[in-house]
């Protein structure tokens, strides 16, 4: 069996009355271009944003005014409105074909190999069917009466065998095609996104609507860790888009073709959209998770957990400074770090941009198993008591409330994933701080 089944060559199928053929188009080519397309909305309305964020922060200082500056300050926010209605339709029509493209590639895979069983059997019974009207049926009486019989009916059944034989694979790939066909539906019914309805009323969306920062500058709170193991990346970003949200746009470049390169110091990654987790977060998150998983190796080392660490050394390239609550020369209490050194020393690395993560494992505060990483997102005193704020990168401490309150801690409210303590009980709390210097 090979090549491609043309309708008219293999039958019509029972139910659908479709002609019999190979699949239309190449599922793994609507992805690639449907994912491409996806990025490159994505991709118009960042430039879209940081347009406007031009218009609004730079041009707005310019000294000089007039008219030749008031017409270019125009052009800017109306190029940057086109590239808001472009990306709104670029992102979901492109998403839809890259959705419906990788969601069909069995589905075709199933039809081919149906359609081409189909065309030998449809052929086969043709030939049979032929040779069986060929053979003209004896009359009583003639010479060789009864053999001549008997090979018109043994040509009938071999006609009607094939025939049994096309029905049944016709009636599979009748089914693989309803099948298909459900997931074009779902595919074209995808593109009633909000945006595509509003520009079809000729209402113009926000600018930037799809971007890789949803408020403009790398927040905190666009890291909600999902089902990956990787804490100990989150809890550093998060922490590096309070302190210093700059270094997370020099970090990430979007380049034409709509891939992304993330420059980490040993060597630049750069990724495609189709290699970015599918979790919910902020892009730039999902751009470095993404680049990450390579850097790593493999998912199954970036889902396994890491040092907070090694993310710091990645992203810096410098030294990191640890501190544990085990005793020894690393020792927060004691060890030549008391926890006055230690408070002093998080406050410092907080003031100047740099992360700040806490370790919880053996169990403490309840996190069982490997533990968890959280960011400490400030540094302060209260009344000349020093706190610290920290915040789970899940984004919210629902499994963890009453172990962190009986550990002296104070949570938000609404829950937010952020809580407070006395930098005494945070040093009883977490086993481990690690410091990008």
């Amino acid at each position: 069996m090979g090549g491609k089944v043309e309708p008219g060559t293999a039958g019509v199928a029972l139910g659908t009355g479709q002609q019999i053929r190979s699949m239309a188009g190449e599922p793994d080519v609507v992805h690639k271009a449907g994912q491409k397309m996806a990025d490159y909305g994505h991709l118009m309305a960042q430039v879209g944003g940081q347009l406007l964020a031009i218009e609004a922060a730079e041009m707005s200082q310019w000294r000089f005014a007039g008219e030749a500056a008031d017409t270019l300050r125009a052009n800017v926010s109306d190029v940057a409105q086109m590239l808001a209605i472009a990306s709104a339709l670029y992102a979901p029509v492109g998403q839809a074909l890259s959705d419906y493209g990788s969601g069909t590639s069995a589905d075709q895979t199933e039809l081919d190999k149906l359609a081409q069983i189909c065309q030998e059997q449809w052929a086969a019974h043709e030939q049979l069917v032929a040779a069986y009207k060929a053979l003209p049926a004896p009359s009583p009486g003639d010479p060789g009466h009864e053999q001549k019989q008997q090979e018109r009916t043994d040509a009938e059944n071999a006609a009607m065998d094939a025939g049994s034989s096309w029905s049944r694979s016709s009636a599979q790939w009748n089914n693989a095609y309803v099948e298909w066909f459900g997931r074009y539906t779902a595919a074209v019914a995808s593109l009633s996104d909000p945006q595509l309805e509003t520009i079809r009323k000729g209402e113009l969306p926000p600018v930037a609507a799809l971007t890789l920062f949803p408020s403009g500058e790398p927040e905190p709170t666009d890291v909600d860790q999902g089902g990956a193991g990787d804490c100990y990346l989150l809890s550093v970003l998060a922490g590096i888009a309070k302190g210093d949200p700059d270094r997370i746009k020099d970090l990430i470049t979007a380049n034409p073709d709509g891939t992304y390169t993330v420059h980490f110091k040993d060597g630049d990654i750069t990724v495609r959209g189709d290699q970015l987790p599918d979790d919910g977060q902020a892009d730039w998150v999902r751009v470095i998770e993404g680049a990450y998983q390579v850097h790593e190796g493999s998912f199954e080392e970036f889902d396994n957990g890491g040092d907070p660490a090694a993310v710091m050394k990645a992203i810096y390239g410098g030294d990191v400074d640890y501190k544990d609550n085990k005793g020894g020369p690393f020792d927060w209490l004691t060890g030549g770090n008391d926890i006055d050194d230690s408070g002093d020393q998080i406050k410092n690395a907080l003031s100047h941009g740099r992360p700040v993560v806490a370790i919880a494992s053996d169990g403490a505060l309840g996190f069982e198993g490997g533990g968890h990483a959280l960011t400490v997102t400030r540094a302060y005193d209260k009344d000349g008591v020093a706190m610290v704020q920290i915040r789970n990168p899940w984004g919210n401490n629902s499994q963890h409330e009453g172990v962190i309150r009986d550990a002296g801690g104070t949570l938000h409210d609404p829950d937010d994933g952020y809580f407070t303590m006395t930098f005494a009980d945070f040093a009883k709390a977490f086993t481990a701080v690690e410091i990008q210097r």
